[in-house]
């Protein structure tokens, strides 16, 4: 690019769109290297961007309906997620658990896990957030009161607490829970 002696439409259309963030990163570079040369473009971004911060402060605050936010985050979901096998990395957050992450929903929170504890491995009690799905793959999972199995299913609703939890011979378990629930630990 040249050095301008005047703004024309096509430099007031690259400076409102540099301003606005609506360049693609190569453009932003050259815009950006073409101003140092120009002071015509240079002077029309300024302008334009003290624009743009102008009117964002004339906006009253808006606090959209909560529903808009999970809408949002729903549709910019992708619509599948494939986790295979081997994919992922195995966390170990108390001694002879181990955690790997599956999926986050970003409007709900609620994350889905693989555990794997060791037998005598103990899961320290917490409270729940939102529900709890626990589903035995193999092995126990034993609780203060009762017990489960490969194959069984339990669900903890939110706002209980759940006992600190145990293996006899160790367990693999499918877990959907709230990344806002509270480990006491």
């Amino acid at each position: 690019m040249t050095e301008h002696r005047t703004a024309t439409c096509d430099i007031h259309d690259q400076a409102i769109s540099y301003s606005l963030g609506l360049l693609e990163p190569g453009e932003v570079t050259t815009f950006e290297a073409h101003m140092k040369e120009c002071g015509v473009c240079a002077s029309e971004a300024r302008a334009f961007g003290a624009v743009t911060v102008g009117l964002a402060q004339a906006l009253p605050e808006a606090r959209p309906h909560p529903r808009v936010r999970e809408e949002v985050l729903r549709r910019a979901a992708p619509e599948r997620i494939l986790v295979r096998a081997g994919d992922g990395a195995w966390q170990t957050p108390f001694p002879g658990v181990d955690v790997k992450q599956l999926f986050v929903d970003p409007a709900t929170r609620n994350v889905t896990w693989m555990v794997r504890m060791a037998p005598g491995a103990k899961y320290p009690s917490h409270h729940h957030a939102g529900h709890e799905h626990c589903y035995v793959l193999e092995g126990d999972l034993m609780f203060s009161d009762h017990t489960l199995h490969a194959g069984d299913y339990e669900v903890a609703s939110a706002s209980t607490d759940h006992s600190i939890t145990t293996t006899a011979s160790g367990c693999l378990l499918l877990i959907i829970n709230n990344e806002r629930d509270e480990v006491f630990a």
